[in-house]
Formats: structure tokens, C-alpha cells, sequence
């Protein structure tokens, strides 16, 4: 049986795209499981048996889809989509979706793609008109706005460009400035394409020489009273001509039609602007797609509240909103809650501004917005979840660090601080961290408060170049539960290195699931932590040791490894030593290769060495940090974790080096820092050993070995008869060839 708030969920946001569901109605169009066969001819019947889908949409008298639910603790949808499959060409019905209440996929039969409208991938009910365009185009990729609209999407970039120069040449500063006029007039626009045309289109008419007044004394003081406060500001804009000529550009643009909204493209052509010169209010754009996993992560339940105290243009709000809002029922008092009582922020620029634009174009709950400093606002315990990317590096003075109790000792931990701060007890949090947070020994009080205070359930590390341009420092999530009910044994980190977009400047869209993708279905029931972490290479576990003391706690991360096989740590089996570093300048004369911090090469070569040979190495610091080589001849281990056996009488050293190096991959995981990574030994120390025999290590060491010598002679080969055919081309070159 499917959970009942799995198929709450569902329900809600069938209902919500406008899917009838009442079987008392005769608009009903969508049918749960048996509910179905008087809807089916007899063949479709007789394919079936049985058997029936969870949920069956129809259009008109003919099935269009199938949707198959699954448990909320369910987090692999593959069983879900062969299910809805076999179903589906029982029926003769080419779209199918699979759900467990948070996460919602889609697949075209014919192509096995995803559904794709407009450009995206659907990630949530499709609209019975947009299901019935697929049905239409009997493909996996379906654009609803037409072409014209479409190309002028790709053109929004070039026009905003435009924009900015004309701003540029009002005198209107880049940046926050900049970017707050052109969204004034920006939210206007979309405004008037929700049905709320009035001003808009007054502006549209009014002559020149009035249009500066107008917008200052009438626009701003209706909208602002409409909406409860502040939403719009006058303009900075001396030049009327200039407003006009911006106006008339953004009508000729259908931009509601446009899947991005003000934050996704203004924001990016003039906040970047501010972090090219100076952005020391640490803001910066949020893409949508972390947005959308670190809500679904936490996964808010509506009637509680939700808050973002450095909320930037509200992102995170507006997501939240739309994730409520799939939750709601058709009451009044619903919809009271949702727009009044559900979704809170605070951003200390005017960019607070936009956070309400944005809301109220989303669908309002603005009301909850406000421009403030979030640090010193006291916000103590008054929200049951908290989502934020916080600002980086500020400069906090010392008498807002002390209302963090001792606990915050700069910009990143009092921003963490407050996010926590904020939350009731018994509260969740999922927030954007700089990457140094979790490994730098600094931050190791404020970690073990948040350890000691909650139950952390995973850290995603993300890739490099995530937030470009506004900056390529490494971050993290955090997520955590329980505030000041739970604490933390053990909690899952991954690794992110594919969030679904390329990380180059043009950040563009890669095809297939990404780590994200994992990741969401990972982390969709946190009910059960035995889970095969076998499935998921880039999850691993870290647990939590001497958590009550401050001087002992740290963290350690667990291998992965087979419940059927027995193991020695390493450290049992081998001495493990760091190797003694020697700069360039201190060499002596000789080809002793250097052992530092490469994949693979050595820097240089030295008169002596301090292993003969018989030796395992791993690279201590670098972009290859966590690197193992194997040492036939002499070495000098320098930058590098010198390996060897205790006894080869019970494991070899050429076996502790395969077993090593099969497990490439995650050892370099245990990399720590930004910067400049580190691999250290306390990495090495409990590596897994499979406890074998000395014979059938040696089975193993043999093949290795043979294979190596194969490797070699044929490397000779190749060798050989390069010489002998460049040879033979010289000599087609040379003026007195031998004959």
C-alpha cells in the first residue's frame, strides 16, 4: 500500500495543475488503481489480468499516462518506472511518471527520455493541456510557447545587456543600485502579464516629460499600498527618454512565457557586476537547481514556517512557496496560511525588494519579507525550518559576534549561528556553507555545537565553479533535523562532482541524471540508514567520535566494504610514516626520484634516498593528494605517506598496494581543504585490508606481476618498430640513401 501522505501528496498537486480526481464528478480524468477497468475496452482489460495502476490519466475516453507511487522511504524510482512500464503497454500508453510524494520523474516510452517542456525537464504533474501536447507530438521533448517566444528567451541575455548600457548611461551605478532600477521596471512588466496591467500600461502612454513623475508619486504609492509596504522605490532616473526607451524594449518581450524569472537573468547581468569590482555585502545568485534539491531535501510540510534570513532576491521563498502550495487544499483558510503565515525572509540590501516582487509574482506571501540586518534581528527560535545560501566572509563587528555566545568567531560562523539560532526546537535546516567550514580545525567548536544540538544527516560537497561567476570558492550543504533534540553519531557526506550543468561560464544543461539526481533519491526517507552504499560511490559515511570532548572530538570516515569478507586496518599491518620533505635547492646530484605531491611524476631527482625500494607512497598535498604509487627502485619519499609491511610473511607489500589502489577513487575523497587539499595519514590509518592468506595474496601479486611483465614487453614492441619505421620514413627524406 502506498503511505497515505505519499498519496496525499500526490493528490494535492494533481489537483493543484488542474486534474479531477472526484469520482462523483463527471470531469473525472484521473482513476486510482482498480477504479480504472470500467474506463478500459477488453483487450486493455485482458492485458492487465489483475493487475492495475496506482494512478491512470485520461484524456477524453483514451488513457494517456500512468503513475506509479511508491513509499516515502523509497529512494530508487527504477522499480517504480519498469512497473508503470509494463502497465503502459498493457494500455497502450507511451508516458509514464513514477513518485514517492517528494520526487517526481518522468519517461517517454518510444525515446526512454525524460518528458521535456519547453527546455526543461519535468520535474513535478504536468497540466492535463501540457499532457495532452505530448500525447499530440507522440515525443519526449514538447515546446508549448512558440517559436518567436522561444528564440526571445535565448535573447534575453543580448536585451538586458542593452539595458544595462542604457542605465550605464543614465549614471546609475552597477550593482545593487543598477540592478534594483532595472527590476522595478522589470516587475512591472511581468506584473501587467499576470493581469495586472494598469500601471504598466499606463506608462505605455503617458507623454515624456510626465513619465518620471508619474512613477515616482503615483506608481510607487499605489503598489505600495496595494501590497502592504515597500515594494517598488522611486527612480534614480533623470533622464525620462532613457526610462522610455526601457519601457518600450521589455514590451515587445512576452517574458512571463520565459522559464526565468527576475533572479535567474537580471540578477545575473548586474549583481555581476558588483562582484567584478567590489561585492562586500558577499551576495551572489543561487541556481535554481540547488534551490530545488535543498528544498526537496528538507522537504517542508505546510502549516509550519519556513525562513531565509539572507533571502537575496528570495529564491529559496519562492521555491518553498510552490513546494507549499502543491500541499494545499482549496479552503480559505489554506490559502491564509500560505500566502500570510508560511514563508518568512530577510535580506539587508534593498534586494529585499526583489524578494517581494518575486513572491508576489510566484504567487504572493510577500508579507513575510523584510529588509533587515538578519544578524541582529532577533529571530530565536520562531521557525520550524530555515533554507539559506548564507553571504561569505563578512566583516562582523565584535558586538554582533558577542549575541552568538561565545560560539561565533567571524562572518561565516555568526551567519550559521543565526540560521540555527532561528530555528524551533526540534526544527530542520538545510544551508549553504563554505567548504572550509567542515574541514578548517577552526571552525571545530561551532561544528561539534551543531553535532552535539541536532541530528546532521548529510554534507554535499559541491564542484568547484558551481556559483560562477560571482565565486569560485568551494561550498557545501549541511543539512540537519531535530535542534536541540538530537545529536549526531554518523552522518553521510557526498560528493558532488556533476550538479547537472557544465562548469564552465556558459553553465549549460548536460544530458542524464546528475549526483543531485542520486542524491535526492538517497536522501528522500531519512527513516533507514541501511541502505547499500555500494549503489551510490559517491556517499560515504562519516562517524562522530568523543563528541562530549572538546580537546578528542573528531570525525572519522568509513570505507566501503563487503559484509562477506573479514578485514585488518592498515595501520595493523604496515608502518605508516610521512616522508621528509626536501625542496629543490637541497637536493644533491643524482637520479633518486623525489616523491612529493603529484600523479605520478616526480618534480625532481636527488643524490640520496630514504627507501630502497619495496615501497608504497601517497601524495600528501595538491591537486593529487591522495595519490598511490608503487616503488620498485630506491626513492626519496619527501611531500608523501611512506607505506610499508610490518611483516611480509603475512601481507606483502605489493598486495597492500593492489588493495590501495583499487580503491583509488574514494582515497581521494578523504582530500581535506579548499585551497591547497591534504591527505594525511589519520586518512590511511583504518584503510580496509581484506584479511587473506599469504598464498592467495600471492595468487594475486602473481597475476599482477605477469601482467606487468606483458605490459612491458610490449611496450618494447612498440618501441621497436616506431625506431624502425621512423627510421625508414628518414631515410625517404635523406639525399644519399643507403642502399
Amino acid at each position: 500500500m502506498i503511505e497515505q501522505e505519499v498519496r496525499f501528496q500526490i493528490n494535492q498537486s494533481l489537483q493543484a495543475k488542474g486534474w479531477v480526481l472526484d469520482p462523483s464528478s463527471r470531469d473525472q480524468n484521473v482513476y486510482f488503481e482498480t477504479a480504472v477497468y470500467p474506463k478500459l475496452n477488453k483487450i486493455q482489460k485482458k492485458r492487465l489480468g489483475q493487475k492495475s495502476p496506482d494512478y491512470t490519466f485520461f484524456n477524453g475516453h483514451q488513457p494517456v499516462a500512468i503513475l506509479e507511487a511508491k513509499k516515502s522511504r523509497i529512494m530508487n524510482l527504477d522499480d517504480a518506472f519498469d512497473q508503470a512500464g509494463e502497465y503502459a503497454e498493457n494500455m497502450d500508453v507511451e508516458m509514464i511518471f513514477a513518485s514517492n510524494g517528494s520526487m517526481f520523474k518522468s519517461r517517454h516510452l518510444k525515446t526512454q527520455k525524460p518528458l521535456i517542456l519547453n527546455g526543461l525537464e519535468v520535474n513535478e504533474p504536468l497540466s492535463p493541456n501540457d499532457l495532452r501536447r505530448f500525447q499530440i507530438e507522440k515525443h519526449h521533448s514538447v515546446a508549448t510557447i512558440n517559436q518567436e517566444i522561444i528564440a526571445s528567451r535565448r535573447q534575453l541575455i543580448s536585451v538586458f545587456s542593452d539595458l544595462n548600457d542604457d542605465l550605464r548611461a543614465a549614471g546609475i551605478r552597477a550593482g545593487i543600485e543598477r540592478f534594483s532600477e532595472f527590476s522595478n521596471i522589470l516587475f512591472l512588466k511581468l506584473l501587467s502579464e499576470l493581469g495586472d496591467s494598469e500601471c504598466w500600461d499606463s506608462m505605455l502612454i503617458i507623454p515624456e516629460d510626465g513619465l518620471l513623475k508619474y512613477f515616482n508619486e503615483v506608481i510607487v504609492d499605489k503598489l505600495g499600498n496595494k501590497y502592504g509596504g515597500e515594494v517598488l522605490s522611486k527612480t534614480s532616473i533623470e533622464d525620462a527618454s532613457i526610462l522610455q526607451k526601457i519601457i518600450l524594449q521589455l514590451q515587445s518581450l512576452s517574458l512571463s512565457s520565459v522559464d526565468e524569472d527576475i533572479k535567474g537573468v537580471a540578477f545575473e547581468h548586474f549583481i555581476q557586476k558588483t562582484t567584478d569590482t567590489q561585492n562586500d555585502l558577499g551576495e551572489y545568485f543561487t541556481p535554481r537547481h540547488i534551490i530545488r534539491f535543498m528544498v526537496e531535501l528538507l522537504n517542508p510540510k505546510f502549516g509550519k514556517k519556513v525562513y531565509d534570513p539572507f533571502c537575496g532576491t528570495g529564491g529559496f521563498l519562492t521555491e518553498t512557496f510552490k513546494h507549499l502550495s502543491r500541499q494545499v487544499n482549496h479552503s480559505t483558510r489554506a490559502y491564509e496560511i500560505l500566502h500570510n503565515k508560511s514563508i518568512y525572509g530577510g535580506e539587508i540590501t534593498a534586494t529585499a525588494r526583489v524578494a517581494k516582487m518575486n513572491m508576489i509574482l510566484f504567487g504572493d506571501g510577500h508579507s513575510g519579507v523584510f529588509k533587515q540586518n538578519s544578524l541582529k534581528t532577533d529571530s530565536s527560535e520562531k521557525y520550524d525550518y530555515v533554507l539559506s545560501n548564507i553571504p561569505f566572509s563578512q566583516k562582523i563587528p565584535k558586538e554582533t559576534l558577542n549575541l552568538f555566545e561565545g560560539l561565533a568567531r567571524n562572518g561565516d560562523e555568526a551567519c550559521i549561528m543565526r540560521c540555527f539560532k532561528s530555528l524551533k526546537r526540534g526544527g530542520s535546516m538545510a544551508i549553504v556553507v563554505p567548504e572550509g567550514f567542515i574541514y578548517n580545525n577552526a571552525h571545530s567548536n561551532l561544528r561539534r555545537h551543531l553535532f552535539q544540538n541536532s541530528s546532521v544527516h548529510l554534507i554535499a560537497h559541491l564542484p568547484s565553479g558551481c556559483f560562477a561567476p560571482y565565486t569560485l570558492a568551494r561550498t557545501a550543504i549541511m543539512f540537519l533535523t531535530d535542534k536541540d533534540i538530537g545529536t549526531t553519531d554518523s552522518f553521510f557526506r557526498a560528493r558532488v562532482g556533476n550538479d547537472g550543468y557544465s562548469l564552465d561560464s556558459a553553465r549549460t544543461r548536460l544530458t542524464g541524471p546528475s549526483d543531485l539526481d542520486d542524491l535526492s533519491f538517497f536522501f528522500s526517507s531519512l527513516k533507514e540508514k541501511d541502505v547499500d552504499l555500494s549503489q551510490y560511490p559517491n556517499v560515504t559515511t562519516v562517524s562522530v567520535n568523543n563528541l562530549d570532548s572538546a580537546t578528542k572530538f573528531y570525525l572519522s570516515e568509513e570505507w566501503v566494504k563487503s559484509s562477506e569478507n573479514t578485514y585488518v586496518e592498515l595501520q595493523e599491518v604496515a608502518y605508516l610514516k610521512n616522508g621528509k620533505t626536501i625542496t629543490q635547492a637541497d637536493t644533491t646530484f643524482g637520479s633518486i626520484p623525489v616523491i612529493a605531491g603529484g600523479g605520478g611524476s616526480s618534480p625532481y631527482t636527488h643524490g640520496e634516498s630514504n627507501y630502497d625500494g619495496n615501497v608504497i607512497t601517497v601524495s600528501k598535498s595538491g591537486a593529487y593528494s591522495g595519490y598511490v604509487w608503487w616503488h620498485d627502485e630506491p626513492i626519496w619519499a619527501s611531500d608523501s605517506i611512506a607505506i610499508q609491511s610490518k611483516d611480509e610473511g603475512k601481507y606483502m607489500n605489493l598486495y597492500l598496494y593492489l588493495c590501495m589502489k583499487a580503491k583509488q577513487e574514494e582515497i581521494y575523497l578523504r582530500q581535506q581543504g579548499t585551497a591547497q587539499p591534504h591527505v594525511y595519514i589519520k586518512h590511511m590509518r583504518d584503510f580496509p585490508i581484506p584479511a587473506l592468506s599469504l598464498e592467495k595474496q600471492y595468487e594475486i601479486v602473481k597475476k599482477y606481476q605477469s601482467a606487468q611483465q606483458d605490459l612491458k614487453k610490449a611496450e618494447q614492441r612498440i618501441n621497436k618498430t616506431e625506431h624502425a619505421i621512423n627510421k625508414l620514413i628518414s631515410s625517404m627524406y635523406s639525399c644519399n640513401p643507403k642502399k
